[in-house]
């Protein structure tokens, strides 16, 4: 079997710059942006300070790094304001040799991996790559005792330091299976030993990683090993959790033995070990407990919770943290049996993935996705000042919002919602289908599923006739449905269908105003009639994110610039964004403000105004919309 080593799109060349700019100290409200209370996040990995209990460090996919001073209650930023732009913050460790140094395991999104560490609290950080391969840092084991020597696992393998990270060389070259090293962990009493848990079972070395042998009796072949945890109360005893649930050892780790009695799912990240005995182990599908040993398990607290870590400190055994996938950091102070005794406690955290945002009035809905337990639709009757729990209601990831003659509909990856009052129902006549689009021009409602049309007829919905591919995308303009699918672009009124040409395939449709805008790989393109020609507007890559705003009505994304469109001026005006473009998702213009729904950052919000728009450092090339080329017949 193939194992996953690929060659990776992040270069080496690329950090210098990278480092230069993340370790400043800007954080939003420089440039007079800010994150609407909505609290949440993806958290990666939590570090608890050795010698306070209270001062707890959690790293987020998005790159954040947050700070906690009061035991989780609530956080800030531990430095800048995005510190890790474009990496997942997988692993965090205080070094036992320093205790206020923080070092953090890096991959990025697009590929590479990273290590560095911080002698401040997480205000700075200081890189040590040389000599690692552009490649993910999956997990670190640090040392007691032994000053300057680190482990990380990475893609090809183990990689060790004695110099604090100054060198780097590979201790597993002579073991190619030895792939994906996703969990370490290093004998305390002998510290030359160390388990390495890989894609596919485990391997342990006893000369400090000059020879390997894998340890696989007992353990199922392509069991991914996530995390390994011993039992500080009994010597050789250590467990091992999986992609197929968890194993013990008692004699460190020559033989493994499965433990899955109870569990509700399979797939294990995390694993904890409380002074009492009891065993903690945290599934995709919420927190198990054990207190026999391992023999029977107990799911308890809420299952939507999918759990990357489990931490508590000596000081505080009594006190548990998880850290978890979109809903970010859960507290117990006695776990028992009772699902009541785990709450969250992310207030100041702000990574949470928006997928689509309206406005209505005063009111603000904000529809979050892949947040576990707050997943769904999120309401604030004063547009975004605050948000209460009675406004939130769970439901399927939502693509698409929209309003119609007085009601709201949400179209998501279980069906078509609409809101009653304050109730959402699905309609049936879509069943669970994939709804991507619903958009309403006059009377005319239309929602577009991923295989099809369905139009509002009465009080119902009937699938509209589309003999072409899968749609794309719909628009209304012009008094007739214009769709896209992978190779073309069709005008359909109720008595016609006709196929339009367009600049290039596999495009994507906006209406803006009194234009009709197409979008994709292509560029960007704009087309004021039926029968002008297309006009571009660039030749980047672009997506289009309407924003409800009579006059500033689109957000167009290209590469690494955002332009918002000024119907008065006729033409797209730059806006500096504090994030990443890529994790825009949506936007909204309400109330005088512009907001920027994200992947990983929440929702920005921003005054409008002049100084919304930076003055070019040169001239730009003209960008008024109706001038420009046509293509090519």
């Amino acid at each position: 079997m193939a194992g996953p080593k690929r060659k990776m799109e992040m270069t080496r060349k690329a950090f210098p710059i990278l480092f230069a700019a993340l370790f400043l100290a800007a954080g939003v409200s420089a440039s007079s942006w800010h994150a609407l209370p909505l609290w949440g996040g993806d958290v990666r990995s939590l570090a608890i300070h050795p010698d306070d209990p209270d001062m707890v460090f959690a790293g987020t996919s998005a790159g954040q790094l947050y700070l906690s001073r009061d035991a989780g209650r609530s956080w800030h930023d531990a430095g800048s304001y995005l510190p890790f732009p474009g990496w997942v913050v997988n692993t965090l460790r205080f070094d036992p040799n320093k205790p206020d140094r923080l070092w953090a395991g890096l991959w990025g999104v697009w590929g590479g991996g990273h290590v560095a560490f911080s002698d401040d609290m997480g205000k700075t950080w200081v890189s040590r790559v040389a000599g690692l391969p552009e490649e993910p840092v999956y997990t670190m084991a640090l040392v007691p005792g032994r000053e300057g020597r680190i482990y990380v696992g990475t893609l090809s393998g183990v990689w060790s330091t004695e110099d604090s990270g100054e060198s780097w060389r590979r201790l597993t070259a002579d073991l190619p299976e030895v792939q994906k090293v996703t969990s370490l962990l290093v004998d305390a009493e002998r510290p030359d030993t160390i388990i390495a848990g890989t894609w596919r079972q485990a391997y342990r070395t006893e000369d400090g990683g000059r020879t390997w042998a894998g340890i696989f009796e007992g353990m199922v072949l392509d069991s991914e090993v996530f995390s390994l945890t011993p039992v500080p109360q009994r010597p050789g005893e250590i467990w091992a959790t999986t992609c197929g649930w968890v194993y013990r050892s008692l004699d460190g780790g020559t033989k493994w033995e499965r433990f899955k009695e109870g569990f509700e799912e399979r797939r294990t990240p995390s694993f904890s070990v409380l002074p009492d005995g009891r065993l903690l182990a945290g599934t995709v599908a919420g927190l198990h407990v054990s207190a026999d040993g391992g023999k029977t398990w107990k799911r308890t607290g809420d299952p939507a919770l999918a759990i990357h870590g489990i931490y508590w400190h000596p000081k505080r055994p009594d006190r548990v943290f998880l850290a978890t996938e979109g809903s970010g950091v859960w507290i117990s102070s006695n776990i028992g049996d009772s699902a009541a005794n785990f709450r969250p406690s992310s207030e100041g955290m702000t990574n949470t993935r928006v997928s689509a945002l309206a406005s209505f009035g005063e009111e603000l809905l904000i529809a979050l996705s892949h947040a576990g337990p707050i997943s769904g639709i999120h309401l604030s009757r004063d547009r975004g000042k605050t948000f209460e729990a009675d406004g939130f209601t769970p439901l399927p990831t939502v693509l698409d919002l929209t309003w119609h003659e007085g009601r709201i509909y949400a179209a998501t990856e279980r069906g078509l919602y609409e809101r009653r009052g304050a109730a959402w129902f699905r309609l049936k006549e879509l069943g669970e289908t994939r709804v991507e689009q619903v958009l309403s021009d006059g009377p005319q409602l239309v929602a577009r599923t991923a295989t099809g049309l369905w139009e509002l007829k009465g009080l119902k919905f009937v699938q509209r006739p589309f003999e072409h591919g899968a749609p794309r995308s719909a628009a209304f303009f012009g008094g007739a449905l214009w769709v896209t699918d992978g190779s073309g672009l069709y005008r359909l009124t109720a008595t016609s269908n006709d196929t339009v040409a367009t600049p290039f395939a596999g495009g994507r449709l906006h209406r803006l105003q009194d234009q009709l805008l197409f979008w994709g790989p292509g560029g960007a393109w704009t087309r004021p009639a039926l029968e002008t020609e297309w006009i571009e507007l660039t030749e980047k890559a672009s997506r289009l994110l309407p924003t409800g705003h009579e006059r500033w009505s689109a957000l167009m994304v290209s590469g690494d610039t955002v332009r918002l469109y000024d119907r008065d001026a006729r033409k797209f005006r730059i806006v500096e964004v504090p994030v990443p473009t890529r994790d825009i998702s949506s936007a909204l213009v309400v109330g005088g403000k512009l907001m920027l729904g994200t992947s990983g950052h929440g929702v920005l919000v921003r005054e409008m105004g002049e100084d919304l728009f930076p003055a070019p450092a040169a001239p730009p090339a003209p960008e008024v919309v109706e001038t420009g080329t046509s293509p090519r017949p």
